[in-house]
């Protein structure tokens, strides 16, 4: 833990972040919630220490943000009050249980962060009768999926040693954010960056982005902070047998394969070229994984697919372009989209379609002997049009859509999820069969600017 304050320039993810809310309609649009259901009951006490252990081991968990002669400045507090609550409703008919749980959900994750004056995450504990949920939410300007993971895996760790009455141990420090950003500062200023640069001013010449086809005329273009909710499907055991078999095939990444489907469905829905935002963990060391503070950053996939194209061919040009992502991925987006000439920057204020996956994220998950299972997240608002996220759960291909509600009905949403499961199942009836015999039910759009 520092023994002072620490005052550095924000990176320019946080500060792309910091801009967003000024305009966002809704705030909570960059609010991480894990909502995760207990099997057991939960000392309080010994969890709100733990958060507590958590919140001191992390720089980012004690930072705040402000403006100082123009730039964004990242203030990382020697020692911060980590907030942690035990909310016990009373709930006199024991079938509402449920709805209230929703409730509270849903009312913490819309609580508002103070960037100015922090702190960056809260956790409650919510009792109702012998039932119990943990509420752990925290602003995506100080961490992203993989971040969450670190901390509930350290949080868990903190857990079993204060319930026991022992002190917590840790094998390692955490990793130092501060580090980690003065490593992004000098990258870019021996411009390391240019080359990376140079290649997505090229990728993306002439760049239009399409999306799924809104179910309502908007009169404008959708953006980040829109009413959003979430829906949940389970991908077919069929879709997921298939998914594995021909990452193995042909020796591309299981997620690879999904966004291939995925352009398969837009394709067949109308518009020949797509551009998907794809979401890339970014962590290439052992440091890295261990890192809370760094966000995944954002990289765009651009194909066209012709109906006389055999799946084969979709999923092999979806295999490169997702090597050549990983590839480029350490530059983050803001400062490509600030070096891209004015016209395809206009064009890119928005991405409105995003594919994450976010691997075995909430599997596993326990505080000592208390099993915990990952819910729906109550997300209230929207980044983009669609951010499709899915992750390999204990029986399959688990998926989190993030919609905006001003613009589709949840069957649209659904709909689509069905359309990318029945693909996958064909391509692996038939790889080589022509994507022009692949019926959809999507319909698909050039996206409002």
């Amino acid at each position: 833990m520092t023994a002072r304050s620490l005052t550095i320039p924000a990176t320019a993810q946080q500060a792309a972040r910091w801009r967003a809310l000024r305009t966002a309609r809704d705030r909570s649009v960059y609010h991480v919630t894990w909502r995760l259901g207990c099997a057991g009951r939960v000392d309080f006490d010994a969890l709100a220490a733990a958060w507590q252990t958590v919140t001191n081991r992390h720089e980012s968990l004690r930072s705040r943000f402000e403006e100082l002669d123009g730039e964004l400045k990242m203030i990382t507090e020697p020692a911060v009050d980590a907030v942690a609550q035990l909310i016990e409703p009373a709930v006199p008919e024991a079938g509402r249980a449920a709805e209230e749980f929703a409730r509270v959900a849903a009312e913490l994750h819309l609580g508002e962060f103070h960037l100015e004056t922090g702190p960056m995450g809260r956790l409650a504990l919510v009792r109702i009768g012998a039932q119990q949920e943990i509420i752990l939410t925290i602003h995506h300007i100080a961490v992203d999926g993989w971040g969450m993971t670190v901390l509930f895996e350290e949080l868990s760790a903190a857990y079993v040693s204060l319930a026991r009455g022992e002190k917590p141990f840790f094998a390692h420090d955490a990793v130092s954010f501060h580090d980690y950003a003065e490593k992004l500062r000098a990258e870019e200023a021996k411009g390391r960056w240019r080359r990376t640069i140079d290649h997505w001013r090229t990728a993306l010449d002439g760049v239009t982005l399409g999306t799924v086809a809104h179910d309502r005329e908007l009169g404008r273009p959708t953006a980040v902070g829109d009413p959003g909710t979430t829906v949940r499907y389970r991908f077919s055991e069929r879709a997921d047998a298939a998914r594995s078999a021909l990452a193995q095939e042909l020796g591309a990444t299981p997620f690879a394969v999904m966004l291939a489907a995925w352009q398969i469905v837009l394709a067949r829905g109308g518009e020949r070229e797509s551009t998907i935002g794809v979401r890339s963990m970014n962590r290439t060391t052992r440091s890295e994984l261990a890192l809370v503070g760094l966000v995944s950053n954002a990289c765009l996939v651009r194909a066209t697919v012709d109906d006389g194209a055999s799946i084969r061919e979709v999923i092999g040009a979806a295999r490169d372009a997702t090597w050549d992502v990983l590839g480029r991925q350490g530059v983050p987006f803001p400062v490509v989209h600030a070096n891209l000439p004015q016209e395809t920057r206009s064009r890119l204020t928005n991405v409105k379609l995003t594919l994450n996956y976010l691997g075995p994220i909430g599997r596993n998950l326990s505080l000592g002997d208390v099993r915990l299972t990952m819910l729906e997240t109550p997300n209230r608002a929207a980044r983009a049009d669609m951010v499709v996220g899915y992750w390999d759960g204990e029986d399959g291909i688990l998926s989190e859509t993030e919609y905006n509600t001003e613009a589709y009905e949840e069957e649209t949403v659904l709909r689509m999820l069905r359309d990318m499961d029945e693909v996958l199942v064909a391509a692996g009836e038939d790889l080589d069969r022509p994507v022009g015999g692949v019926r959809v039910r999507t319909r698909s759009a050039l996206a409002a600017w």
